[in-house]
């Protein structure tokens, strides 16, 4: 078995020139991720006019690649360097998305082309998510990697407030199909800055006989068969239906039932970065203080609450507390999300990094998908109000069942080589 290459030594995460890379690489394709989502939600509920119905199975569409396809891309990662994964991925989604104003340009803007162009941002996106996941530990050491995941989840999360501050007027002036070459550009710069990272990966060690089927199941049961990783796996999974029927509804609930134009409902969606980056910015002194398990629990419990002061909200200054609830819902995932994934990511293998998180993954995007669905579903039958106020009771009630496991002790993330009790 070949020897891996060392990773970086410890240091300042900013003096790492490769880890900045990756951290500008990340932010400017969570912007463009941000324009695209609200730029085609836009077109969704105004220019299509879609049912609540047809809107949550179009946000599903971007899930159901990941359930289809991850656990295949996560033994593709495991068997190839992740640069060339992250690079192709992000030219790939540019090309997906400009096809969004060239068919709006010729007047053949179609609803199909919307669900295709959904699909197949999201399949570009397994790619993409599930190799820089798998990248970030080879940059970094462990005793680092808590610190180098908040710093890039917030990041993401200042990401998120730019993407929809910056969506709003730019469909107001430009209209969202057009809006959409905005997030083209993003895609294109986190590309070149990945391709000028310096570390050089050794080309994985491939399997005498390699058996796909084989390799899915090491990655299923690497985390099946250890407590702590189920446990958060299948919470994880169910905290997703919620965030799926949330996410399919807000913007329906935002326009159509708070009667929001859509700048404010740019300005409501920023909550979810200003949210992510408090997160981000909290996340280790409170876990260093409360311990990773405690810290990961009550802020799973806290995040249901959050998505219900969203609901609660109305139309005018009640864009107001849909922000608050945002930035708490928001900022409480985002510490849940840093502490469970350094864990996962610190007791994995590297060169299983990439079926595990895929695993992960495809199940809790599941989630996400079955809730997109329901979600519209509920917003047909009842409202959109309603299907949020469901998904909040549902995301609270996920935090139960992690008192009764060795989460609730878990008080830092192991040491190099550890593996999980």
């Amino acid at each position: 078995m070949t020897e891996a290459p060392p990773k970086p030594a410890p240091k300042s995460m900013f003096r790492n020139p490769d880890y900045r890379k990756i951290f500008v690489s990340v932010g400017a394709s969570q912007i463009g991720l941000q324009v695209a989502y609200f730029s085609i939600s836009i077109i969704a509920v105004v220019v299509l006019d879609l049912s609540e119905s047809q809107i949550g199975v179009l946000y599903a569409m971007d899930q159901i690649a990941l359930v289809m396809f991850g656990l295949l891309v996560g033994v593709w990662v495991d068997r190839l360097r992740d640069k060339p994964i992250i690079v192709t991925s992000e030219i790939l989604r540019a090309v997906v998305m400009v096809s969004v104003p060239v068919a709006w340009a010729l007047d053949a803007l179609a609803t199909w082309h919307v669900f295709a162009a959904m699909f197949l941002l999201g399949l570009t996106s397994v790619f993409f998510d599930v190799a820089q996941s798998s990248y970030v530990p080879r940059l970094i050491d462990n005793k680092r990697l808590a610190s180098g995941n908040s710093r890039i989840q917030g990041i993401r999360s200042a990401s998120d407030t730019g993407g929809p501050l910056a969506a709003g007027p730019l469909v107001s002036l430009l209209t969202a199909p057009v809006a959409i070459v905005v997030a083209v550009v993003s895609f294109a710069v986190s590309a070149f800055s990945v391709a000028r990272i310096q570390y050089r990966e050794e080309e994985p060690e491939r399997p005498e006989k390699p058996h796909l089927g084989a390799e899915v199941v090491q990655g299923v049961k690497f985390i099946f068969r250890d407590s702590m990783l189920r446990s958060i796996l299948l919470v994880s999974a169910w905290c997703n239906l919620s965030v799926g029927a949330f996410q399919a509804m807000l913007m329906v609930f935002l326009i159509r039932e708070a009667d929001q134009s859509s700048e404010v409902a740019g300005f409501v969606l920023a909550g979810s970065g200003v949210g992510g980056v408090l997160g981000a910015m909290l996340v280790g002194r409170i876990s260093k203080k409360a311990g990773v398990g405690p810290t990961a629990i009550a802020a799973l419990a806290l995040s249901g609450p959050g998505m219900a002061i969203v609901a609660a909200s109305g139309p005018g200054w009640g864009a107001a507390v849909a922000f608050v609830g945002q930035v708490v819902y928001v900022a409480a995932i985002v510490v849940f999300n840093v502490n469970v994934i350094s864990y996962r990511q610190a007791v994995t293998p590297d060169d299983m990094q990439g079926r595990v998180g895929a695993t992960q993954r495809v199940i809790c995007w599941a989630g996400l998908a079955v809730g997109s669905i329901v979600g519209g579903f509920t917003g047909d039958l009842f409202s959109a109000r309603t299907a949020l106020l469901i998904a909040a009771a549902m995301l609270f009630a996920g935090s139960l069942p992690l008192l009764r496991t060795p989460l609730r002790k878990l008080k830092e993330i192991p040491e190099e080589g550890a593996l999980a009790s």
